[in-house]
């Protein structure tokens, strides 16, 4: 009998990844989206549904979780940006709290023994102390964004519905992210579109940054897309796992390895409008727990994920300006 996934947010990011992933595994896919698909799934790969629905009407998602029954939950849907997590507080916290709600009580009632993968974020760490890097999951949580607070309450309900009603729930904290289809609100997307533009001369030779000498732990895509697969299939009901490398990197490094690449040569100008209102110098994750559990280890390098991040955008710009790809 086959088996059957529902991925909120299966056109976003991670989730067509996933999509994917699961869809060649011979599942069954039934992906959530919320308006236009951001990314439409080659439906060669398997048996893929894709559903038009606002999470935030519980009743839907109950009507959609009743249809479907699935076996597999992997909730990622949410309001991701940290900036616009600043400039809409209150819609951040209650559209991502009512989402998660949603999906876990639409659980209750479609397949309790369904399992369930969460997603919270580094961002619930918050300024972590340069000499407490790497960051485990037992670190204190302190957010500093409304973002980081809103994914603090969804990973504590994940869990509450873990104790108190015996959802089979498994938590995670992905750190960064980079990769294909990374979208342009995001550092490596804004680089690397910035930088496609410029070598196509449809931008002035200027790079916008904020403070491009933090230090990030950046996971690639496929490999954080994995992590949620392997969690899947052996993680532990009620806990909370770190996806990272453990290897910090420089906004600057990511920066300068797609200019080399593209033969560009650019101003790099600081827009103080792209500072965080607090920003920890260094974040790392440790991810020992996630590695011993699942046997999970990065396989695509930093080098990798940065040179397709930027080769996904060259070609959306040289889509966008009608010019023909090469490679």
């Amino acid at each position: 009998m086959t088996r059957t996934v529902l991925i909120t947010g299966a056109t976003g990011f991670s989730g067509s990844f996933l999509m994917e992933y699961y869809a060649s595994a011979g599942w069954g896919v039934v992906g959530t989206h919320l308006g236009a698909p951001e990314y439409s799934p080659d439906q060669t790969l398997g048996n893929i549904s894709l559903r038009s629905i606002d999470l935030r009407d519980c009743q839907a998602v109950r009507d959609l979780f009743l249809e479907v029954r699935p076996d597999l939950v992997v909730h990622l849907a949410a309001q991701s940006s940290v900036s616009m997590s600043w400039e809409r507080p209150m819609q951040t916290l209650t559209d991502n709290a009512t989402m998660q709600y949603a999906v876990l009580e639409a659980v209750l009632e479609s397949n309790r023994g369904a399992r369930i993968i969460t997603i919270g974020s580094a961002d619930e760490y918050g300024c972590v102390a340069p000499d407490e890097n790497p960051v485990s999951e037992e670190h204190e949580l302190l957010p500093a964004s409304p973002y980081g607070l809103s994914k603090v309450v969804q990973d504590l309900m994940a869990r509450q519905y873990w104790e108190i009603h015996g959802l089979d729930v498994v938590r995670t904290r992905p750190f960064q992210q980079a990769g294909p289809r990374r979208a342009d609100k995001f550092v490596a997307g804004s680089f690397a579109r910035q930088v496609s533009e410029i070598a196509v001369g449809v931008r002035e030779r200027v790079i916008h940054v904020g403070n491009i000498d933090l230090e990030r732990d950046f996971v690639d895509v496929r490999d954080v897309a994995r992590a949620y697969a392997l969690l899947a299939e052996r993680g532990q009901a009620g806990e909370v796992y770190n996806i990272a490398t453990g290897v910090p990197r420089t906004l600057r490094d990511m920066l300068e390895l797609m200019l080399k690449d593209s033969g560009v040569s650019a101003e790099i100008r600081e827009d103080p409008s792209r500072r965080r209102l607090q920003e920890a110098p260094l974040l790392t994750g440790d991810a020992s727990k996630l590695r011993s559990t699942t046997g999970w280890t990065p396989e695509v390098s930093f080098e990798q994920s940065v040179l397709d991040t930027l080769g996904y955008w060259r070609r959306r710009v040289q889509e966008e300006q009608s010019i023909p790809a090469h490679g």
